[in-house]
């Protein structure tokens, strides 16, 4: 319990890898002698910070998943998010949503979206981006630039109070929206206020085959604790 508030965790690893070119998804593909969701549930339990876990697994791949509770996935990813969600066996006050293909959230991430949650509601954690940003509504021709320093790309995890997520998923369902790629929109889109935790360009999402590698290299840089499997090593946090 942490605050008086019971927090529940959600790891969402229901995707099929479509992108990743292979027949077994991306969350099943070792890592450093480990798959990659058991890097994000290291985190998880090792931080203390959860009084209960779901894992939102496909269904085809259920039986290769353990550590946690496991509930199946849905169509979509905003229904897994929500089953998930419906998953929590007790009382659950804070919830933190977050992409198992994003293996290295540190320990300080995951504290600073519980404390934000609890503060202020809904947050999401982003990050900044060094390239320049362009508006070309149909991919072929830019009709603005706007100022890089307006926008932040977002990552996982976005952590909520319950009650404000529920309500957001199930306002959602009634309007007709299934297939929201973002629980932070739901939320919005319910009129909650939404404030923002700082990420790290370490909190990558592995989508490609060009990723995977990209977080090889990063494991064997020695820059993730590979002991505790929770955070960066000494001297390289927010790197």
């Amino acid at each position: 319990m942490y605050r008086g508030c019971r927090v529940g965790g959600i790891l969402l690893m229901g995707g099929e890898g479509r992108r990743f070119g292979s027949g077994v998804p991306k969350q099943f593909h070792f890592l450093g002698g480990k798959k990659v969701w058991q890097y994000a549930l290291e985190s998880f339990v090792e931080s203390g910070l959860f009084d209960e876990i779901v894992l939102v697994c496909h269904r085809d791949w259920v039986g290769e998943v353990g550590g946690a509770r496991v509930v199946e996935g849905g169509r979509t990813r905003q229904e897994s998010s929500y089953l998930g969600l419906k998953g929590f066996e007790g009382r659950i006050d804070i919830v933190v949503v977050h992409d198992a293909v994003r293996p290295f959230v540190s320990v300080e991430i995951l504290r600073a979206n519980v404390e934000g949650a609890v503060e202020y509601g809904a947050v999401d954690t982003c990050i900044g981006t060094a390239d320049t940003l362009v508006h070309a509504p149909e991919g072929k021709k830019i009709l603005g630039i706007p100022r890089r320093e307006e926008y932040l790309r977002g990552q996982t995890p976005q952590t909520f109070r319950r009650e404000w997520l529920e309500e957001a998923h199930e306002m959602a369902l009634r309007v007709g929206i299934e297939n929201a790629t973002d629980d932070c929109r739901l939320v919005l889109n319910a009129g909650r206020e939404i404030r923002v935790v700082e990420g790290s360009e370490a909190n990558f999402k592995i989508t490609t085959e060009f990723d995977l590698m990209l977080a090889e290299m990063w494991l064997q840089s020695g820059k993730w604790n590979l002991n505790s499997g929770c955070g960066y090593a000494e001297g390289t946090r927010g790197t």
